[in-house]
């Protein structure tokens, strides 16, 4: 799979082409239903499959800090996307003159002259270009006068809900990990670079690998029952912590997710893990004294155990 970085760097390919586009906020079941297609449809015709995204997403680049929460970072995005064996992705920086680009022109300018597509996948709801001024009602025209196919792909339902990015953050905010996991068709993880701390789980026998969250991370504080993949190759058990740390005197100013792993010790500095987040525990809570802290963490630890039905030792 390629991975092409900006409209400045797409050169043209010299063949007839597949793809869709959108945020993919997620990857879920019906994003992943418009991934399959694609690829089926390319490996039939024997063209190319490329996915369009955006980065930033544009209702970042509009609304900035009122912009709906992220589900996923493009990191993971490609991690996922990675596992439908498409040729390319696209990734479009989303600025100004990206913005003022019409529907039209970025059918005829992007999709025609640079992409040559033969075919595009689209959800019923689809919108693109310049104040999402373009729908399916303009494809069909475009499809007309350039020779190029639209292929419709029906929503996905679970639960008898609509599956969407909208829902999926309406329900990992209600600390619904387990529903949100059906609808992303895989267990609620958040994949990320481990950083050094201050060292404060280490001093008191619980060290943990931290990673860096936004401000705006779905999930509430607290602790939570987690598995953890890493560059071993093996998941491992554990719990976390999401919040701020208000125990300390000194306080996180960003949120942290600091997962501490059961029965192994084991450098993670710098390294990219995957946090399968399970069920939640309690809400961070702030702790007078070290000793309660502790007996708190004994207590979650014995929790998190029971949930993975495996023996505690101190």
């Amino acid at each position: 799979m390629n991975i092409i970085r900006g409209i400045h760097n797409l050169k043209e390919i010299h063949a007839n082409a597949v793809v869709t586009i959108g945020n993919f906020d997620g990857i879920h079941l019906g994003h992943q239903k418009l991934f399959l297609r694609v690829y089926k449809i390319g490996e039939k015709y024997n063209i190319p499959s490329i996915i369009i995204l955006f980065e930033p997403q544009p209702l970042e680049f509009l609304k900035n800090k009122n912009a709906p929460i992220r589900i996923t970072r493009f990191r993971e995005k490609i991690k996922h996307i990675m596992s439908y064996n498409i040729d390319y992705i696209l990734c479009i920086k989303f600025n100004k003159f990206f913005q003022s680009l019409t529907a039209k022109d970025f059918i005829t300018k992007i999709l025609i002259n640079k992409l040559h597509i033969k075919f595009i996948i689209i959800g019923n709801d689809f919108r693109f270009g310049c104040q999402r001024s373009g729908n399916i009602d303009m494809l069909e025209k475009l499809s007309k006068k350039f020779s190029f196919k639209i292929i419709q792909v029906q929503p996905v339902y679970k639960n008898n809900i609509k599956i969407s990015s909208t829902k999926i953050r309406e329900v990992l905010s209600a600390n619904n990990i387990t529903l949100a996991s059906k609808f992303l068709g895989r267990l609620f993880s958040i994949y990320g670079k481990v950083v050094h701390g201050k060292s404060i789980g280490k001093k008191i026998g619980y060290p943990t690998a931290n990673i860096l969250l936004n401000k705006s991370f779905l999930l509430s504080n607290g602790v939570y029952v987690v598995k953890v993949n890493c560059f071993l190759n093996k998941t491992l058990l554990g719990i976390c912590n999401i919040g701020i740390k208000p125990s300390f005197s000194q306080v996180q100013n960003n949120r942290v997710l600091e997962v501490y792993l059961f029965n192994i010790k084991i450098d993670l500095y710098g390294k990219y893990i995957e946090v399968i987040i399970l069920k939640k525990i309690r809400n961070e809570l702030f702790f007078p004294s070290i000793q309660k802290l502790k007996n708190q963490i004994e207590n979650d630890i014995k929790k998190a155990k029971q949930y993975f039905n495996i023996s505690y030792h101190l």
